[in-house]
């Protein structure tokens, strides 16, 4: 949105009938609507309108409720705090305003996200991001809202805050962070009334990086051999596979595949642990520096280093080997290959998307089409992207650090993205099932006695 000019004072007393008129026309559009006869085109427009007008709005809140905060006004509604009446007006849980009480208030006391504020540039959740960052970085504010202006996904965003949270928590004394963080650690389940187990744990990062590439392992595995039938979510998977791994553990359980308990076999699982060669000698990181464990998020070079030891480990240090020179003539990619990968796409390649968990492999040049297995011609992209590129044409071009996702000249809509895909997976699951059989059949031995044809 352009920027807006702050309200001088003999214009202020006009806000309260300006809004009252925007809400009136707001309502009366939405009254009015009738989506059913816009097209997709058209819909996704007034969508995007949308979501400015909420984005000025939450700009508009986040500045205001400090001064009915301090002035304590919110109890001539007969509410009893100001997160009840924040709650009561947005709609939302006490808590959910109580934090974004407190982002409005962080806000209110740093020019440039007032400012920012004042252009319409932040939603509630960057703010909240933004503010919370810059309650243990000084300069957090400065790093990130230029993130946020230029379009960063609210995943980009969040990724360079938690870089820069670990980076300062290398300035304090990170045993200490560590000790606090041990002592409120926790595991905590209760039966909910409806029915069903509800849980929440709280651990450090290092250790739960030596279980947590199993699980995820184990999750993704159990979510693919279910199938594009299968209605339930990777979440869903992840804790069938939590389950299964503690029933495993003892040994003594029936879950095994011959009856025994035991975890069937299946490929080692490591944990990767990437860091720059600067900051592994500095002991900090500074500015894009990354230390991070693959699949948690960022770590302090201090926690990253405490993992030396530990057996299904990896270390991808960032400086040296040159990676570019390994390749292969299959579509199978070597493990030094795909650990460069991981260290070089982060996030999803295809812009803004931002997502850095669950992403697949894929290669720019098909490798049906002569595209070779090796670093320049293979991107991450999450499994939304991925099918869309497989099945609905779209493309990734350019070169590493600076891709482009282009759209095809016509594209599709996500049901024919959809029943292409279905459609691929019978068909390749009609293939494998023609090749186990042709493969059956040539093992079966010839009957020596039957009659030769003349």
């Amino acid at each position: 949105m352009d920027p807006v000019p702050s309200p001088t004072p003999s214009a202020r007393g006009g806000i309260v009938g300006e809004l009252k008129g925007i809400v009136r026309s707001l309502q009366r559009v939405v009254r009015d609507a009738a989506p059913g006869q816009a097209s997709g085109d058209e819909a996704r427009q007034i969508v995007g309108l949308f979501a400015e007008v909420e984005r000025a709005a939450s700009s508009g809140l986040s500045l205001f409720t400090p001064v009915v905060v301090a002035t304590g006004s919110f109890t001539k509604e007969g509410h009893g705090s100001a997160a009840q009446w924040l709650g009561s007006l947005s709609g939302s849980s006490e808590a959910s305003a109580k934090g974004r009480l407190a982002a409005a208030e962080r806000a209110a006391s740093t020019p440039v996200l007032t400012e920012a504020l004042h252009n319409g540039d932040l939603s509630a959740a960057q703010l909240n991001v933004v503010t919370r960052t810059s309650a243990e970085v000084s300069d957090a504010a400065a790093n990130l809202l230029p993130l946020a202006q230029g379009g960063a996904s609210l995943q980009e965003l969040s990724d360079a805050a938690a870089r820069l949270r670990a980076g300062a928590r290398q300035r304090e004394n990170e045993r200490a962070r560590r000790d606090r963080v041990q002592a409120h650690r926790h595991f905590r389940w209760r039966q909910v009334d409806s029915g069903g187990i509800r849980g929440d744990f709280f651990c450090d990062e290092v250790e739960w990086a030596k279980v947590a590439p199993l699980l995820e392992a184990r999750a993704k595995a159990r979510w693919k051999a279910a199938g594009s039938h299968d209605v339930a979510s990777f979440e869903a998977h992840r804790l069938d596979a939590f389950i299964e791994l503690m029933a495993l553990s003892d040994g003594g359980g029936s879950d095994g595949p011959d009856g025994s308990g035991r975890s069937p076999k299946g490929p080692r699982v490591e944990t990767l642990v990437l860091i720059d060669a600067a900051a592994l000698r500095r002991g900090t990181t500074e500015g894009d520096e990354v230390c991070e464990i693959e699949g948690i998020g960022p770590v302090s070079v201090a926690a990253a280093t405490e993992l030396l030891g530990e057996g299904g480990l990896r270390y991808l240090v960032k400086e040296g080997f040159d990676i570019k020179t390994v390749t292969k003539a299959t579509r199978d990619i070597a493990s030094c290959i795909d650990a460069a990968l991981i260290a070089r796409d982060r996030t999803c390649c295809a812009e803004p998307c931002g997502k850095r968990h669950g992403l697949e492999r894929d290669h720019v040049h098909d490798h049906a089409e002569d595209g070779p297995s090796e670093l320049d011609n293979l991107v991450r992209l999450c499994p939304e992207h991925h099918s869309l590129k497989t099945y609905g044409g779209w493309r990734i071009e350019g070169e590493p650090g600076n891709w482009k996702w282009v759209a095809p000249e016509n594209p599709k809509s996500a049901g024919a993205i959809s029943r292409a895909r279905k459609l691929a997976t019978a068909k390749a699951k009609a293939n494998a099932e023609a090749k186990a059989e042709a493969k059956v059949k040539a093992t079966v031995p010839k009957d020596r006695n039957s009659p030769r044809r003349a």
